[in-house]
């Protein structure tokens, strides 16, 4: 409490050269707004008046009454004693981790001569003294030269205990030593570069968790347009394209499956039946190559939508889940299309058709179909959430494609770099 009652001496007597070598350097300009733009001392709540309310305030023991009107006096461009005077008085309220910020930035002003600093050093080893000291890590994904300015929030318990917000400045992949109170408080960052990001730590005496908060780039909301865009024009030209060709490749499968064999005559009829078998099977690769492309513009239109979504961590999940599962449908897709061609190929034989055998052809394509379409679904799938994975990890996009259309002709370009 010493240095609780050489603030009281300091606050009563500001101007006194023999109270306080500290309030004497009131007069000298604050880090901060212009002396122009300060109130002027005899103005309605200018410096002066305001700054005796506050002594009378501390006089009172309302610490918290003039510890924010001393810290508003601060930060509106007056003296450096008003810092002081801030410190001082938080340090009546036992609100140590603000003593320390304020001596620090008071410290840290050029032109206090060395009694300032003394005096002001001995109070910020005893408010030190009665914090605990926590580590602070920031983690990015790409080095930075500049520090990043953390945000400290105590959780109070009673409404009365009120302690404004803390700004630090932290360069990431050091780590900065804070020093906390006891009790619960908020670390977040606020920066435009990165995703908002919270951490709460609570203080304890016997054991505090180090916090460490991982920055993630912010992703900007044109370059997410241009996904979906990219993404959604690639997939819906893939649907068209593969819906065509699933068409055109069902009707000769249908035509050349229920057509009798007579109707594949060709020239020698010894080979009517090896020419249906040839027929029917190039019917069924230009289905299937339809179903597969068609499954690619689905899977890739489901990973440029979830681009819309606009919370980063429900996006991130939604791309998480169309990986897997594409992964998981191109594996049964592979598997199903193998077993289709399998099936296909033992039943090239020279034998006459029959209805059974027709009935296993024609399962044995479907089973080919459905295959290349879950293949091209997974892969379509993958490719687009693995891309956007990449892109909310990096920060940039990898792959963008859209159309382009000229006198003549256009063009769909997919542009890439790896």
């Amino acid at each position: 409490m010493v240095c609780v009652l050489l603030a009281a001496l300091l606050l009563l007597a500001p101007t006194n050269a023999a109270g306080s070598a500290l309030s004497a350097a009131s007069a000298a300009p604050a880090a901060g707004p212009s002396a122009a733009a300060a109130p002027t001392a005899n103005a309605p709540g200018g410096g002066d008046e305001r700054r005796g309310r506050a002594r009378a305030a501390f006089d009172h023991s309302r610490f918290a009454e003039a510890a924010l009107e001393f810290e508003a006096l601060w930060h509106e461009g007056h003296g450096p004693s008003d810092l002081f005077n801030a410190a001082a008085s938080r340090f009546a309220l036992r609100h140590h981790t603000h003593v320390v910020a304020h001596l620090e930035a008071l410290l840290a002003l050029p032109g206090l001569t060395a009694a300032q600093r003394e005096e002001a050093t001995a109070l910020l080893r005893t408010a030190r003294a009665e914090t605990q000291q926590v580590p602070l890590e920031l983690r990015t994904q790409r080095p930075l030269d500049a520090p990043i300015s953390v945000t400290l929030a105590f959780v109070s318990s009673f409404a009365s205990d009120v302690r404004p917000e803390l700004a630090i400045a932290v360069r990431p992949g050091e780590r900065k030593v804070l020093s906390l109170d006891p009790g619960v408080w908020k670390i977040r960052v606020d920066d435009p570069r990165f995703e908002p990001v919270q951490h709460e730590v609570r203080v304890e005496a016997s054991k505090t968790v180090p916090p460490v908060l991982d920055l993630r780039q912010r992703q900007d909301a044109r370059a997410l347009r241009r996904f979906t865009l990219g993404w959604g024009s690639a997939g819906a030209a893939a649907v068209v394209v593969g819906a065509s060709l699933l068409g055109v490749g069902q009707g000769r499968w249908s035509s050349r499956l229920d057509r009798p064999v007579e109707g594949c005559q060709a020239g020698d009829p010894l080979f009517a039946i090896e020419t249906c078998r040839r027929e029917l099977g190039a019917a069924g690769t230009l289905r299937s190559s339809g179903a597969a492309v068609l499954g690619v513009g689905v899977g890739a239109l489901v990973g440029g939508l979830v681009a819309r979504v606009k919370e980063p961590r429900k996006r991130q999940v939604g791309w998480i889940v169309a990986a897997s599962v594409g992964g998981l449908a191109s594996i049964g897709g592979a598997v199903a299309l193998g077993l289709g061609a399998q099936a296909f190929d033992r039943q090239n034989d020279t034998d006459p058709w029959t209805a059974d055998e027709r009935r296993a052809v024609n399962g044995a394509g479907a089973r080919h179909t459905v295959g290349a379409a879950f293949l091209g679904l997974g892969l379509g799938s993958l490719a687009s959430a693995a891309t956007g994975l990449a892109l909310d990890r990096t920060g940039r996009f990898l792959v963008s494609a859209g159309p382009q259309v000229r006198v003549g002709g256009g063009a769909f370009v997919i542009e890439g770099r790896f």
